[in-house]
């Protein structure tokens, strides 16, 4: 069967943007793998990296897919609505659409876009089931977990979820040679991502991970993660980042992980921006990232108020969070740490104490968020029951990121005008601390008080993060100012 991926363009943390992608989408590259390994014949469209849809229309006439698929995140949904209703105006081929917002909306996806099919959960096994189904002569579509369909009558079916797949080294590395590589900004780093595990034993209310990838910890093997960074080392990457939410979790898998990378010689960089529990490392863990090429670290934290971190599940304590930054410190590891802005319970003094807590801390950069909550979550479910909505999650959806200054709820003790406020004060500590980490203690500072002047901010941004050349210099000048 001739399968085409789609990627939608991925709208930036500023709500307003749409820029080129980094790398290669995960995902995609993992549903390529299996589908070939299956005998399917895959092709893969980016319209982040090609920006003109008339190729894609050109594409699906010479591919002739039979089954087009396509990813939604909660924060590019807008691009997803609109290329399905582009795709079923000129073509008859089934759209199935899967990723991260069908798993948090489930069967209401194909009531808001039109899609023929979804796949909610995990991919990879649904997919490859609901492959098989659709090229039978009388489908069962009723035999596929996890599939999301309509009856002959119109009414939209969810079959029972899709068991998570148990042992994660069955599955085949992912399938970046598919896409455009030379194309993504991290080429010119030969820099690629890795996911070591999958899911997430803990409950913080604001994270929607769970409802993919389950509450468990699924880790792939040590020696299984080594052979994956081996096989892109050996064809010319040497930096890696390693997009997990639990790492560390288990901290001996972690440090066999390190020792294989020594053994096999590979002199690669590798960094963990996704973040890292601050309870889940040890100095022994750290002294082998530092031997084994790990040279960023980011922690969650997400509020330096210990009662606000009780209330979203976080399960930390702010000694552990200064604990974890001193320790990197000191095996000379830089690292950064993650707030958020507007949790449940917080008020406009909590807010403040955080961002002086984030303040204090030794750590390189802190990363300031404003909290978006996302469907399905618990944070979503708390806010319908204490808060009140100041746009509707359309809205929300379509045009506004983390990174604005937009809250899109208010609660009587946290008002609109508060949490701008303090807003404000957050994103300002960020960029100054962002700025002095990429290019100096001295032209970071200058640097944070020219882009005070919004347009110019804006204007660098892209040119740094979307025009190749800029991404080439920008790359070169903040590695030569971190030596």
């Amino acid at each position: 069967m001739r399968v085409l991926f789609i990627v939608p363009w991925m709208k930036s943390l500023y709500g307003d943007e749409y820029v080129t992608p980094g790398h290669p989408h995960v995902g995609i590259a993992y549903l390529s793998a299996v589908t070939k390994k299956e005998g399917h014949d895959v092709k893969i469209y980016d319209q982040g990296i090609e920006k003109d849809d008339a190729k894609l229309f050109q594409l699906i006439e010479l591919f002739k897919p039979q089954i087009i698929a396509i990813t939604a995140f909660s924060y590019c949904y807008k691009y997803v609505v609109e290329l399905i209703n582009c795709i079923q105006h000129i073509t008859c081929i089934p759209v199935v659409v899967g990723g991260p917002h069908v798993s948090a909306v489930k069967n209401k996806i194909l009531i808001d876009t039109g899609a023929d099919f979804a796949i909610k959960g995990e991919g990879e096994i649904s997919f490859i089931n609901f492959l098989n189904e659709l090229s039978e002569e009388k489908p069962q579509f009723e035999r596929v977990d996890g599939l999301i369909w309509r009856n002959d009558s119109g009414e939209v079916i969810e079959n029972k979820d899709q068991q998570l797949i148990k042992d994660l080294d069955a599955l085949p590395f992912p399938d970046y040679e598919a896409f455009k590589l030379e194309k993504y900004n991290y080429y010119a780093k030969k820099t690629l991502p890795v996911i070591t595990s999958r899911g997430c034993p803990y409950g913080c209310n604001y994270c929607s991970v769970q409802l993919s990838m389950g509450r468990g910890f699924r880790p792939r093997s040590s020696q299984n993660v080594v052979d994956e960074l081996e096989y892109w080392y050996r064809k010319g990457f040497n930096s890696f980042e390693f997009n997990d939410d639990c790492f560390s979790l288990n901290i001996e898998r972690a440090k066999e992980i390190c020792r294989l990378i020594i053994k096999k010689d590979l002199k690669i960089k590798w960094q963990l921006y996704n973040g890292i529990r601050v309870d889940r490392i040890n100095e022994e863990l750290l002294k082998l990232m530092k031997e084994s090429g790990c040279i960023f670290i980011s922690y969650g934290c997400e509020s330096g108020d210990q009662d606000i971190i009780n209330n979203i599940g976080k399960g930390i304590t702010l000694e552990q969070v200064n604990n974890a930054v001193e320790l990197t410190n000191k095996v000379r590891i830089k690292n950064s740490v993650n707030f958020i802005i507007g949790h449940p319970g917080e008020t406009y003094d909590k807010a403040i104490r955080s961002l002086k807590f984030a303040e204090k801390l030794p750590t390189d950069f802190v990363n300031v968020y404003n909290i978006i909550p996302y469907p399905g979550t618990m944070l979503y479910k708390w806010i319908d029951s204490n808060g009140k909505w100041l746009f509707t999650m359309h809205d929300i959806l379509e045009n506004i990121g983390s990174r604005d200054l937009e809250p899109v709820f208010e609660t009587p003790e946290f008002t609109k005008e508060e949490r701008i406020k303090a807003l404000k004060k957050g994103f300002a500590l960020y960029e100054k601390t962002i700025m002095k980490f990429r290019f100096g203690k001295f032209f970071g500072s200058m640097a944070f008080y020219i882009t005070r002047i919004p347009y110019i901010y804006k204007f660098a941004r892209i040119i740094a993060l979307d025009n190749k050349i800029g991404n080439i210099v920008y790359t070169f000048i903040t590695s030569k100012s971190r030596e």
